[in-house]
């Protein structure tokens, strides 16, 4: 009996197998054994590996690091999963950028991945449930704890959710020469925000310009210092939906200190670029120049150290403020890459697992760019790398770049108000007031303000 019953399994086994087999004459494994390298399932139930298609629009520029190591990962990843297609569109305008996304997404054709910031326009269509939570994608891969903090943290919204891969690691400097702080007496870097005003009337008593101003990203910075030192991030945060008014007594002492540093600002800012700005400061023009570790490649020698010359400093502190200290200052990850949640596909997954697991390398040693991660062997590195990846794990609490926390309208605004601001054709008053009468007008399109 036991021999018969051996047999029978057996011939039935054999039936299923054939019958497995009839469909497209190949052989067909389980979906769940069909895996690609990274180990993700990456198979539609037939035997053959799923085919991938994805449609990214970007607000990255071709010449983009970041976007290279992408590109450079998904040719990589295509070598062994022939059925797979990555289709870049690079709009490097950011107005022309975000209102082609706006278009696309009131026709309900957003691309499969897109660049978006954690503003209220991306947010409404987080809570349409549109896109994959990244939380969730991360926790699924099983790689959360690979990144720097500030990379999960960064893109985080209000209620904490995060919806965004990042890909750089980025820490803001002031960056100064040595030579023009030591000709206008200048014998150590301000560690205040009083003492950042006195170096700059030093050297413009010195017939030094002060700051090499031009790059609006930068420049919509310097009004957030004061408000930061004195009350963190819950400025922005309370401000831009109206629960707390510009016109209060932090918005007053922001503007108030903010068109105070303008006036040293470099002749012409307000129709000047990124570019004039670099120019400037590495032709001597100015002694200080504000901007982050994205801009490094120009600052540094064939070594990957600081130009002969060349010093930096983090934000100073506030004698007035201690809301936040020394060790919270501007640190971020650039715009960040959504996917639309219909698009998440096992394929996807196993795409995505790819590039993460390659990423930090390609970034840092092909691309000479702080990835969102820590590179394997950082002890290589040259000293100025090996100290920005140091400030991107101490940072302690980020500051906020307001023009991203704003809703769009208010953030046009802003950069209006402010450039009225800095070149005295307003008061740090008035600014308040138009700032507070545009969060009337615009917030409510984007804010529940009822909260």
């Amino acid at each position: 009996m036991k021999k018969k019953l051996v047999m029978l399994l057996t011939s039935l086994a054999t039936c299923a197998a054939l019958m497995a087999g009839c469909g497209g004459g190949e052989e067909t494994a389980p979906a769940e054994q069909t895996q690609s390298e990274s180990g993700s399932t990456a198979d539609n139930g037939s035997g053959k590996e799923e085919p991938l298609v994805i449609n990214y629009i970007s607000a990255r520029g071709e010449t983009d690091a970041a976007l290279k190591a992408v590109k450079k990962l998904a040719e990589d990843y295509k070598k062994e999963h022939p059925n797979f297609e990555f289709n870049v569109e690079s709009v490097a305008d950011r107005a022309t950028y975000l209102q082609k996304i706006k278009i696309l997404a009131s026709s309900n054709e957003l691309p499969d991945w897109f660049d978006a910031d954690p503003e209220a326009f991306f947010e409404g269509l987080c809570r349409k449930d549109l896109i994959y939570s990244v939380d969730e994608l991360y926790e699924e891969l099983g790689i959360s704890d690979r990144f720097f903090d500030i990379a999960l943290d960064y893109p985080r919204f209000s209620d904490g959710s995060n919806y965004l891969m990042t890909w750089q690691g980025n820490v803001e400097y002031f960056w100064y020469h040595t030579d023009m702080f030591e000709q206008a007496g200048i014998t150590a870097a301000p560690k205040t925000l009083d003492e950042l005003l006195e170096a700059c009337r030093k050297l413009q008593d010195a017939g030094i310009t002060p700051i090499a101003a031009g790059n609006y990203d930068m420049i919509m910075r310097y009004p957030a210092f004061k408000a930061f030192r004195l009350e963190g991030n819950d400025f922005i945060d309370n401000a831009r939906m109206g629960k707390e008014k510009f016109s209060s007594d932090t918005g007053i002492k922001t503007a108030e200190y903010a068109q105070k540093i303008m006036q040293y600002y470099s002749e012409g800012w307000t129709n000047s670029d990124a570019t004039a700005q670099m120019d400037l400061f590495l032709n001597n023009g100015a002694a200080i120049l504000y901007t982050g570790t994205w801009d490094t490649p120009d600052l540094v020698d064939e070594n990957g150290e600081l130009k002969e010359g060349i010093s930096t400093f983090k934000l100073p502190v506030d004698v007035e403020g201690t809301a936040t200290g020394e060790n919270d200052y501007y640190a971020n990850c650039g715009i960040g890459t959504a996917v639309l949640k219909e698009s998440m596909t096992p394929a996807m997954k196993d795409f995505i697992a790819y590039i993460w697991d390659n990423y930090a390398d390609t970034a840092m040693y092909e691309f000479n760019m702080l990835p969102s991660m820590m590179p394997s062997n950082p002890e290589q590195l040259p000293g100025l790398t090996q100290q920005i990846l140091s400030d991107l794990e101490a940072c302690g609490t980020f500051a906020q770049c307001w023009d991203v926390r704003l809703d769009p309208s208010t953030n046009e605004v802003y950069r209006k108000e402010l450039a009225s601001l800095g070149m005295m054709e307003s008061t740090p008053e008035e600014f308040c007031e138009n700032m507070d009468k545009a969060v009337a007008q615009y917030a409510a399109d984007y804010f529940d303000t009822a909260e």
